[in-house]
């Protein structure tokens, strides 16, 4: 077929179009694998066709054999003229995708690649005529598209999987289909090619052809190394530490500063309950009780639990080092954002209306404005109460409230920028200004215009701004000659245009502490990349310092982009320094089993696997790196075999039937390995309509991405830790009774708490707690000694173990299962048991959680009951003590209510007898103290 030209996009191929390429030069049709087929044509310079050729312009030639592959359409997308001929590059038409962005965000679970397509098609920001699709693949996929990061279309359609950790975001690697363009037509299929029989021998009788070497010039071997930091080592002065709290304790009205927050530690000072505290440093590292210490400006350490952040006037910031892009929503709170407009004062008062600093906690710049006067606007925002605040011309001293500033005179306005085409169709108005201002001129030119900016005039009348004439502005108003009925119209929507303004024009303000009170009027645009040094949280607010006494709520940052840093655990530069070390395996190199079959030279890649979370583990490194050669397929061989139309003669006389996608047969004889292959690349000559050369590669490779594994195990594993450090509460009373004095109450606070112990509750029973954990901590010690103490009797496996005594099975927390003859527990990462039956019949563990405990006895320091504690005697006879009804004692055939609360809580009722506080008190008095 000779190529043909068409001025656009056709569907009728019965034409001729401007004409046929019959003396064109050379033309060769490119199609690659899951790839944009391109063409390439030169044309005589004087040509018939030569005048008409221009980019933009559409050439319609068969790419290949198939009935999908004919009459396919490419745009000129390049013409280079030289003195004898033209050069012409043309895109296959699914290219114009590549032009047009998404205009929304795609998410969805579970999708089939149809719905897909159709959700794609759905978001294009410009809809494409005679769009369509079609796959066979029944695979399901989880959807999720920013139309922000995707350039067009085809971003999110095509592109490979590709070794990693995680697959790539694309139709092509989610559903591993194999794409057929005809024209606006994409089809997705699980094979779109045939297998035609033919069996190539890699390496024999090919000095012809040209081919890559089966295993050269890729790595065939790996040194997998991990660089790894010691436990770190308390530091005796702490890290850095800027915050202010209030001492907060339960006991005799004061608490000791100690000399530091480690064994052997001395009290140096005392500090009296409600007083603040600022501190400089703060340390986690072994100290007492494990917790949080700080240091105060007048020295001596403070145990966190001591102290509360939540008061006002407290804050606590943290150094981080992170960095974040700036963004917002569509909502204007906390904002400013553009807005050309003109307003008036509007007081019912006397006097004139103040002008402030800022709409965010601004205070009066002692400037007044009088009543009735207009001002034009230049920026607005939305403080946090939802008040709107207009921008007079100053961001430093011009603020005022809505409450005093209005749009309703004659001649005021608001404009924002708008997206739309109108149509004109009769004679208009037209101003020279925004909101009906300017000069006025009568319109008769009718048609459509597009629109730049809106202005709403004093009466709630819309104005469309729709360019310049003779250096005029021309603004239309809204009314019965101006329609968005017409084809080829675009509506303009205020809702749109609102979030567009928005997205362009919103800066962020910047305050000089964490409180968010004190603006400095500084403020950074949207997009803005900003390093973050420092985080700090008050009153449920937090905000990042973004340089010195400068921070910005956190709100507005955005961690998702490829160069952000998310803030992690603090990362103060104070933290001392320790070398790292290197592990590496035993055998240092990993060698790819095709290597050895080859006896190859070795070309071996370092690499770095430290942030897989191996540490000094040598067996995990070696599993994370015999995943790492599996994924990335170090020393696999591959195929690449590129045969052109002369050569394929003899042995290669079949190649002659293949097209792109089919597949051939491989044999590699020095690795005996008999493969499958594909023929991925194809040049296809149209007037000769036979394919000038193919390429024969490897199939593609459905990456299982194993390494993610270690990723998604490792994530687990610190979160699993983490989690047991917290709540392991053996090991924590253990520790905290090896302290003395106010250590060891500091320690118990902060474990009542964590079980949700009500404070005033185990202060008024605080002899009986100590003496309960110390029973605890004794049975919890005596239950490990007598487990690890072992004994004689035999544990048999089976099938074949030889008389084992102890079995152990490892935990990912460091911890480990004990199982022998005395007992079954499991120890801790510090050594304490965590939880133990022993062959006594005992059991302890830190929670029980179950749907019935039954037993004699029940001893603790507090019991919760959601409904009443009861209390059942053998002659039928029940006690029952409810927090919403008093104490009832009922007997068989008959109930007596000894204790009944009225419903102001002010009087007690014993039988039929109503009883006072005052009368309590008498009772007590005659009965020693006591109620019968």
């Amino acid at each position: 077929m000779i190529p043909r030209l068409y001025e656009t996009y056709i569907s009728d191929f019965n034409t001729e179009g401007l004409g046929s390429f019959r003396d064109l030069l050379s033309v060769s049709i490119t199609r690659n694998r899951n790839e944009i087929t391109t063409l390439a044509m030169t044309y005589p310079i004087n040509g018939p066709l030569s005048q008409e050729l221009t980019e933009g312009m559409v050439i319609v030639a068969d790419m290949g054999p198939a009935d999908d592959e004919k009459n396919q359409q490419f745009r000129i997308v390049d013409v280079q003229k030289s003195m004898t001929a033209i050069t012409l590059t043309a895109n296959h038409v699914w290219a114009d995708l590549s032009n047009i962005p998404l205009k929304k965000n795609i998410s969805e679970a579970h999708a089939r690649s149809n719905r897909a397509f159709d959700l794609i098609s759905d978001a294009l920001a410009w809809p494409v005529s005679g769009l369509g699709f079609a796959s066979d693949i029944p695979t399901v996929a989880n959807l999720g598209w920013n139309f922000k990061e995707l350039a067009n279309a085809n971003a999110a359609i095509l592109g490979a999987d590709t070794a990693g950790d995680q697959a790539n975001n694309t139709m092509e690697a989610l559903y591993n289909g194999e794409f057929r363009f005809n024209n606006y037509y994409l089809t997705m299929l699980k094979h779109a090619g045939q297998d035609n029989g033919i069996v190539i021998k890699y390496g024999r009788n090919m000095q012809s052809i040209t081919r890559d070497e089966t295993t050269s010039g890729t790595y065939n071997a790996i040194m997998p190394y991990v660089t790894y930091s010691p436990e770190e080592q308390p530091q005796p002065d702490g890290e850095p530490f800027d915050g202010k709290a209030t001492v907060q304790y339960l006991a005799n009205g004061t608490i000791s500063l100690f000399s530091s927050p480690f064994k052997g530690h001395t009290p140096i000072n005392t500090i009296k309950n409600g007083e603040y505290l600022k501190f400089v440093a703060k340390t986690d590292k072994q100290t007492i009780n494990n917790d949080t210490w700080y240091k105060t400006d007048i020295g001596g350490w403070v145990e966190a639990s001591l102290v509360t952040f939540d008061k006002s006037g407290n804050y606590v910031v943290n150094k981080v080092d992170a960095q974040g892009t700036l963004e917002v929503s569509d909502d204007i709170t906390g904002i400013i954002v553009k807005n050309d407009g003109v307003g008036t004062i509007s007081y019912a008062g006397p006097g004139q209306v103040p002008l402030y600093t800022s709409p965010f906690g601004g205070h009066k710049s002692g400037k007044y404005l009088n009543n009735g006067t207009s001002y034009r606007i230049y920026w607005k925002a939305k403080d946090i109460n939802g008040t709107i605040w207009y921008n007079l011309g100053n961001r430093d001293t011009q603020w005022v409230s809505s409450q005093y500033f209005v749009l309703s005179k004659t001649g005021d306005y608001a404009t924002v920028k708008a997206y739309g085409r109108l149509s004109i169709n009769g004679n208009v108005t037209v101003m020279s200004g925004p909101g009906g201002t300017g000069s006025a001129v009568n319109w008769h030119n009718r048609g459509q215009y597009p629109i730049y900016d809106i202005s709403t005039d004093y009466g709630g009348a819309k104005w469309y701004h729709i360019g310049q004439s003779g250096g005029r502005e021309l603004w239309v108003k809204a009314g019965d000659n101006v329609s968005f009925k017409e084809p080829g119209t675009v509506e303009y929507k205020e809702e749109d245009a609102e979030k567009a303004n928005i997205q362009k024009t919103a800066q962020v303000p910047v305050y000089s502490d964490p409180s968010g009170l004190s603006p400095t009027g500084k403020y950074y645009a949207l997009g803005s990349l900003l390093k973050i040094t420092a985080q700090s949280t008050s009153q449920g607010k937090s905000f990042y310092e973004v340089g010195t006494n400068e921070w910005i709520n956190s709100d507005f940052f955005s961690f998702a982009h490829a160069v952000d840093v998310a803030p992690g655990e603090d990362n103060s530069s104070a933290k001392p320094e320790v070398n790292e070390e290197t592990l590496e395996l035993d055998g240092t190199v990993l060698i790819s089993q095709f290597a050895r079959v080859t006896n190859a030279p070795l070309r071996v890649q370092a690499v770095d696997l430290s942030s897989y979370g191996i540490g000094n583990d040598k067996d995990k490194l070696l599993a994370v790196a015999e995943a790492y050669m599996k994924e990335y397929r170090i020393g696999y061989p591959t195929i690449s075999l590129t045969v052109s139309y002369e050569q394929m003669q003899g042995d290669f006389q079949k190649l002659t039937q293949v097209d792109l996608y089919d597949y051939v047969s491989v044999l590699f004889d020095e690795v005996g390995i008999f493969e499958k292959a594909q023929c991925t690349s194809l040049t296809w000559d149209p007037v000769r309509e036979i394919a000038t050369s193919i390429t024969i590669g490897q199939l593609p490779i459905s990456y299982d991405h194993a390494l993610n594994n270690f990723v998604t195990n490792m994530v687990a594993k610190n979160t699993t830790t983490a989690t047991k450090r917290a709540t392991h509460l053996f090991g924590e009373l253990k520790q905290v009774m090896e302290e003395n004095d106010q250590d060891q109450k500091a320690g118990l606070l902060k474990l009542t708490r964590q079980l949700g112990i009500d404070d005033q509750a185990w202060r008024d029973s605080y002899d009986r707690l100590q003496s309960m954990v110390t029973s605890i901590n004794t049975t919890v010690q005596d239950v490990h000694n007598w487990i690890a103490g072992g004994g004689g009797g035999e544990i048999t496996a089976y099938p074949n173990w030889q008389k084992p005594t102890e079995l152990r099975a490892l935990s990912n927390g460091g911890g480990y299962l004990r199982f022998n003859a005395e007992g079954l527990e499991y120890v801790g990462r510090d050594g304490v048991a965590r939880s133990a039956i022993d062959s006594q019949g005992r059991l302890v563990a830190e929670s029980i959680t179950g749907g019935t405990i039954t037993g004699v006895k029940l001893e603790g320091i507090t019991v919760d009951g959601d409904s009443y504690l009861r209390s059942i005697g053998g002659d039928g006879k029940v006690a029952v003590m409810s927090g919403d009804h008093g104490f009832s004692y009922t007997a068989p055939g008959k109930e007596k209510v000894a204790f009944d609360w009225d419903q102001n809580w002010g009087v007690l009722k014993i039988g039929s007898q109503y009883l006072y506080a005052s009368d309590i008190a008498w009772i007590r008095q005659q009965r020693g103290g006591r109620i019968h």
